[in-house]
């Protein structure tokens, strides 16, 4: 019997649904993460470490929410917040007390986090970094290494999968990026040779959520060069934030980004995201904000 057909016997029920999906779900996925071959499973409830799917089977979920879930499922101290909020309300529309310790949590946590804006997901905060960057310095090139995802918007999506033909990404978006290899002489070699470069964002732990590491000196070394060419550091720790350490693969590693990306962690698994960094370069989203250049407009 192949290991096909043990597939397919024992998760009968998922099978049945992702024909469903197929009809309502461009290849019969929500996500990228999600597709599988021959079909995704559907689960049904999850605790702890564990989740079950349709078909009543238990598994480990080593992938918890995309990594978000730091206290796995349900745990009861997130599932009491939940309760407790949800009745007085989801979406008040206007400035909150808990938005405050929401806020101040993280700055007690991440010591780069001298301002903080929320975000929806973690491809906003990694947008309004880029935004930000590019307003603060007046530059308009990105360095990003291969490997690394941040997000799926069409600034940073290129370069995080060495097979995707980038389509319906326009020229002018792919040429304002440079994709290098995660090599500190290059990315010196690179900064010396051009004077039009915003700022060098990565995963702080390396490619592929990092599976392929970046060496021990590498981030000390990187935020080095970045500052002796006065190029701004962006990390998105959306991967990386309070699980390598409470103030993230950059706290360990004992330097300070100029932005720091983070996404679900922050708000329990639920859907969230923020940006925190330096108060010089956050306060250009300040409605007082008027330089030459004037402020960022950002409803997120």
């Amino acid at each position: 019997m192949s290991l096909e057909h043990l597939y397919r016997q024992r998760f009968a029920g998922s099978a049945v649904l992702a024909a469903r999906a197929l009809q309502r779900f461009p290849g019969g996925a929500t996500h990228d993460g999600r597709y599988a071959d021959p079909f995704p499973l559907f689960m049904e409830r999850a605790s702890g470490p564990y989740k079950w799917d349709v078909d009543d089977n238990r598994m480990i979920d080593y992938w918890c929410g995309h990594g978000a879930l730091l206290l796995g499922h349900g745990h009861p101290v997130i599932v009491a917040a939940i309760e407790r909020q949800a009745p007085v309300s989801t979406h008040l529309g206007a400035s909150h007390r808990l938005e405050l310790e929401w806020a101040d949590l993280i700055a007690k946590l991440i010591p780069a986090a001298e301002r903080v804006r929320f975000t929806a997901s973690g491809s906003e905060a990694t947008t309004l970094a880029l935004r930000i960057a590019r307003a603060a310095t007046g530059k308009t090139i990105l360095i990003r290494f291969a490997g690394h995802f941040h997000g799926w918007h069409d600034a940073l999506a290129p370069g995080a999968d060495p097979d995707d033909p980038n389509r319906g990404v326009l020229p002018e978006t792919l040429a304002s990026l440079i994709i290098l290899p995660a090599d500190l002489d290059q990315v010196e070699a690179t900064l010396a040779a051009r004077n039009d470069v915003a700022a060098v964002i990565l995963e702080p732990t390396g490619a592929s959520y990092g599976s392929i590491p970046l060496p021990a000196d590498f981030l000390p070394g990187l935020r080095d060069i970045t500052n002796r060419y006065g190029v701004l550091l962006i990390a998105d720790e959306v991967v990386t934030g309070f699980r390598v350490a409470p103030g993230g693969a950059c706290a360990r590693a004992g330097i300070q980004p100029d932005l720091v990306c983070l996404a679900k962690i922050v708000a329990g698994g639920l859907p969230g995201g923020a940006l925190a960094g330096r108060a010089d370069l956050l306060d250009l989203l300040a409605h007082d904000e008027h330089g030459p250049r004037g402020r960022i407009r950002q409803q997120g």
